[in-house]
């Protein structure tokens, strides 16, 4: 397994840790920015990364063709993490225009995978 996919899992679990530690202590104090906090970890960090992780393992090798940009793949792992980790801190402080612009950060990270996997998993080169 390549080291964008590896790292994109490690995160997965360590943000599903995070999240679930959160969510324990939500129970007892009710902060809404700790159910936003929670929500956006569990989502955008335990299932989103665990999505790009396997995705960048598996989707390509059903076509038999490698990840089409690799330095893609690299930039869309540190963007997709600076971007949830900018969202969280900016849920914490309640800053309303940091939580958009960390949001259309995420958004870009999205594209950048579905671009990469889209022409990752193009019909493969004919064999000569």
């Amino acid at each position: 397994m390549d080291f964008v996919a590896k790292n994109f899992i490690r995160t997965s679990v360590i943000y599903f840790a995070i999240s679930a530690i959160i969510g324990s202590y939500f129970l007892f104090h009710r902060h809404m920015q700790l159910n936003y906090i929670h929500s956006h970890l569990m989502l955008l960090g335990w299932m989103s990364m665990m999505i790009y992780g396997v995705g960048y393992h598996i989707l390509p090798r059903f076509n038999g063709n490698p990840v089409a940009f690799p330095i893609l793949a690299i930039i869309h792992f540190w963007w997709a993490n600076v971007a949830l980790v900018g969202l969280v801190v900016s849920w914490l402080l309640t800053m309303d225009v940091l939580i958009g612009i960390f949001a259309i950060l995420n958004a870009i990270g999205v594209i950048m995978f579905t671009t990469n996997i889209l022409v990752s998993i193009r019909k493969p080169k004919e064999e000569d």
